[in-house]
């Protein structure tokens, strides 16, 4: 019986080869639309991603710090958050006498105004603003802290870019979905229509709507995955270009792939059922 379904998918996909490939065309064009947009997204986040993972919280010690309560400060900011590495006050003034370029410009100042401090950087989990916020506060509160710093403004602001971007494929991957229900249902109503003296003799010898359905389903969702191979093809060889000019340019991961395959077929079965359910009514004895 699924030999049967297969063999009328295949006599129907070459008897409309014109309609079959013209919905491949469309399908692919708004599939490759969809995946080039999927693509640049996935590399933004990875780029922002990479950019967060390099987030570090600088705590301010107060000057009267011995090395003992130092050390005994790390030890609970590892455990607690993450890695952690001492600067001095001689090295912070080092490293800003280099940031600075010109150390003739310090040479007015006699003694060094920096404070020594910890750099944590913080495990993956909390990453996210909401809890740096609350990382920063709680941090703030041991006693041999003057200030907490963790570029605040900047965090917010690389997660909001990293939400809008996902918020933007959705909404095109959305319009993208309404446009493969649209082309699929044109061309399954079409096929059907075109098939109708057909179709009426095995509905008027006893066949069922299910049983009249299973090809054109079949072919539906054929013709969605091939266009959506086709287009997994084209974003492929759009990164390959892209990669050899720009660097740490990447290929979706291969669950997104998948998923972005099987969204395809999904959208493809949902879009004939729907034609069908309407077209083999109109069409029945």
């Amino acid at each position: 019986m699924h030999l049967f379904y297969l063999r009328e998918a295949a006599r129907s996909f070459r008897q409309h080869r014109g309609l079959a490939y013209t919905a491949v065309f469309s399908l692919t064009a708004a599939l490759t639309l969809s995946g080039v947009l999927m693509l640049l997204t996935h590399n933004a986040l990875v780029q922002l991603r990479a950019l967060g993972d390099r987030r570090e919280m600088v705590v301010y010690l107060r000057d009267d710090v011995t090395p003992s309560q130092r050390d005994v400060l790390v030890g609970r900011l590892t455990d607690l958050y993450g890695a952690v590495s001492y600067v001095s006050k001689e090295d912070a003034w080092k490293e800003f006498s280099r940031q600075l370029g010109d150390p003739s410009l310090l040479e007015a100042v006699e003694d060094n105004p920096l404070p020594a401090s910890l750099r944590v950087k913080l495990r993956p989990e909390l990453l996210t603003p909401g809890v740096m916020d609350q990382a920063a506060r709680q941090i703030g509160q041991f006693p041999e802290v003057e200030d907490v710093r963790y570029g605040e403004e900047w965090v917010h602001r690389l997660d909001q870019m990293g939400a809008a971007l996902v918020r933007g494929t959705i909404a095109v991957g959305v319009v993208v979905a309404l446009a493969i229900l649209f082309i699929v249902y044109n061309t399954i109503r079409l096929t059907v229509l075109a098939r109708r003296p057909q179709v009426e003799i095995m509905s008027r010898l006893g066949a069922t709507d299910g049983f009249i359905a299973a090809p054109f389903v079949l072919e539906a969702m054929f013709e969605a995955a091939l266009a959506a191979f086709l287009a997994l093809a084209l974003l492929f060889a759009v990164q390959q270009g892209l990669a050899a000019r720009v660097v740490g340019v990447v290929f979706l991961p291969w669950p997104t792939a998948l998923g972005f395959l099987g969204a395809a077929i999904g959208c493809a079965w949902l879009a004939a059922a729907l034609a069908l359910s309407r077209v083999l009514r109109a069409v029945g004895p």
